[in-house]
């Protein structure tokens, strides 16, 4: 069992309580005895937001609007050839100051976070998506925290967003908010693995574990997409296209692509299958009422061509 395995079957075993009072133990210790400080790892204070892109335009602006608001750095890793995507992100660096580094091609999520990690510069990092949009108080929180927590010791901080699925109307999951480690003080031993699935951090013991908010700081907009790239998203994942354009080149990874909606929906016009995937998909999912949605989101949803369905 790989590393990322072994960790993430361990915190599920013990639950999320007893691995944070056992972190939080460990890490009173190693500051109390002086084995760790964070002060030695060469870091300015202040905040590095990291950003790893591919081809996803949809929310790109909004995102790096955001994390400019609350870091002093705002550093990206794309490994995108969509023109949109590009475009977006030569705006972000000549508008917001936004500092881009390319991997292309694409090597995974892993190495793109472990590869920001070391652009970065400052002592806590910011872990920012690019569909994520913050409310206006984040800023003030994260960074009152991230001012009020620059000494010897290691952080992991949390809170949650309000995951959105389908629409800006409908939550992907009804029982629980989407809870990580969205901030945590820089470490050299810091590793960023591949569990087969997702990219996961594996971290030193010696993390103090803070919940900074209860309630939601923004939204998570990993389910909201225009049409046809929810299409091309969904259906590339089914027909392994990344592996076909590898092997056999981008026009036939497109046209197994293209195959299979219509082997599903009749039809290849990704715009036609993305509302229809969109429609059902929103059926299934529980509504976001009383939870807070920007305005400026759901202006973009309708600019996007999303089908919305209001609760």
């Amino acid at each position: 069992m790989s590393w990322a395995r072994l960790a993430r079957a361990a915190r599920r075993a013990l639950g999320r309580r007893l691995t944070w009072w056992l972190s939080d133990v460990g890490a009173a210790l190693a500051v109390g005895l002086g084995i760790v400080n964070a002060g030695a790892e060469g870091r300015e204070p202040g905040i590095s937001a990291m950003v790893i892109t591919y081809n996803d335009p949809d929310w790109l602006d909004l995102a790096l609007r955001g994390a400019s608001r609350i870091a002093d750095e705002v550093v990206v890793i794309d490994s995108s050839d969509d023109p949109e995507a590009l475009s977006v992100l030569e705006d972000a660096k000549s508008g917001l100051g936004v500092i881009v580094y390319r991997q292309y091609p694409p090597r995974g999520y892993a190495e793109a976070r472990q590869e920001g990690l070391r652009r970065t510069t400052r002592r806590f990092i910011l872990v920012w998506d690019s569909d994520f949009v913050p409310y206006p108080e984040a800023a003030g929180l994260i960074r009152g925290f991230a001012e009020a927590h620059s000494g010897r010791a290691y952080y992991m901080v949390y809170w949650p967003y309000l995951n959105l699925c389908g629409d800006t109307w409908h939550r992907c999951r009804a029982d629980r908010l989407h809870v990580e480690h969205w901030m945590f003080t820089y470490s050299r031993r810091l590793r960023y693995l591949w569990d087969g699935r997702n990219e996961y951090l594996l971290a030193p013991p010696h993390y103090f574990r803070v919940m900074l908010s209860e309630g939601p700081l923004g939204v998570h907009l990993s389910g909201v997409r225009r049409p046809d790239r929810k299409a091309f998203k969904a259906l590339a994942a089914r027909v392994g296209f990344y592996a076909i354009a590898a092997s056999r080149g981008y026009d036939e990874a497109l046209r197994a692509v293209r195959e299979e909606a219509r082997r599903l929906y009749g039809t290849d016009d990704l715009w036609e299958v993305g509302v229809r995937m969109i429609r059902e998909e929103v059926r299934s999912r529980p509504c976001a009422s009383g939870l807070r949605v920007p305005e400026e989101v759901r202006e973009r949803a309708r600019r996007l061509g999303i089908p919305e369905e209001p609760c």
